[in-house]
């Protein structure tokens, strides 16, 4: 669902009750202020060696995600209603990866992964009704929240030994997280959702070089709980970087998104308000032993332009990865 949907769905519930009810606008939860603010599919997740799938083996992953964004939205009537949201989230996934020692599937190295998901949410969500008169009226509403978030299960097949990579990947969003309708600050998307994405890596292991893309879908379900369906996501993502003998990887990443397909439900008079966004940024990696153990440290920094209903703001997701 695009943000700027969203936002003019809060708003209109003003309009047709006069002046009055815009301090009940923003003293009631906007039931859909998050439902379509984003989708399980962590944009930029699969930038850097994308297609690589790691040697038999069990992995940990911890992983945080930290976004700030806003977006504003209008509706020219007699008078009009401006609304904007500033939303900040930090949000954590704990991941374990298994890649068994069994016979390849269709010529690739299978594995299978759970992910644990728990954030913070802080949504600042301000009206201001204009009269046909000039007069102004305005409200706003603050809150945040600490919840769980639904689990998220995978699957995928890998092929290569260098200097190809490629992967093809399965994520199943499981609605059993901590929800509730009219919350806006929900973690939990409450639907099934399915990403399948595709992605090819170029290592060049002599020079360090590499060359990265991901491409693929995310198709939503409803929302058993508000009768809404999300309409279903595209993404793809760029990268290229280099590896040093020091351990240290430096690159340039970015990410383009668009949904393709509208949602269903609720206000639909407003219109479909399918979202776009493209984000690009640097990365920085190290790889190396502590303590004994090899790990994998990465940090990927995105800032989000040309925004068209939804979020824009700056992204940070870091990762440290250990084999067990």
């Amino acid at each position: 669902m695009g943000v700027i949907r969203m936002l003019n769905r809060f708003a209109t519930t003003v309009l047709p009750l006069g002046l009055g009810a815009l301090g009940a606008l923003v003293a009631a939860p906007p039931a859909l202020a998050v439902e379509g603010a984003t989708g399980m599919y962590i944009l930029g997740s699969r930038t850097t060696a994308g297609g690589v799938v790691p040697p038999p083996g069990n992995y940990f992953q911890q992983s945080l995600y930290v976004y700030s964004g806003s977006a504003d939205a209008g509706i020219p009537r007699s008078g009009g209603v401006d609304v904007g949201l500033d939303a900040d989230a930090y949000v954590g996934l704990t991941s374990f990866l298994a890649v068994p020692e069994m016979a390849p599937i269709l010529g690739g190295r299978a594995y299978f992964s759970g992910t644990l998901v728990y954030g913070y949410k802080d949504l600042d969500i301000g009206a201001t009704l204009r009269t046909p008169g000039g007069a102004t009226i305005s409200g706003s509403r603050s809150e945040d929240d600490f919840l769980f978030g639904d689990p998220v299960v995978g699957t995928g097949l890998g092929w290569g030994a260098g200097p190809w990579f490629g992967s093809l990947n399965l994520l199943v969003n499981l609605p059993v997280g901590d929800y509730e309708k009219g919350r806006p600050t929900n973690v939990s998307f409450n639907r099934w959702a399915t990403d399948v994405t595709g992605a090819l890596t170029w290592l060049d292991q002599a020079s360090g070089w590499q060359a990265d893309i991901a491409m693929g879908i995310t198709f939503n379900g409803e929302n058993e709980d508000t009768n809404y369906e999300s309409g279903d996501e595209f993404h793809i993502e760029l990268a290229a970087a280099r590896s040093f003998a020091s351990g240290w990887t430096l690159g340039l990443q970015g990410y383009h998104y668009d949904q393709i397909s509208a949602d269903k439900g609720g206000a639909a008079v407003l219109g479909d308000f399918e979202g776009e966004v493209s984000g690009f940024g640097p990365a920085v990696a190290w790889a190396g032993p502590v303590g004994g153990r090899p790990i994998n440290l990465e940090a990927r920094y995105f800032h989000e332009f040309d925004a068209k209903n939804r979020l824009e703001g700056d992204a940070l997701l870091l990762n440290l990865t250990i084999p067990l």
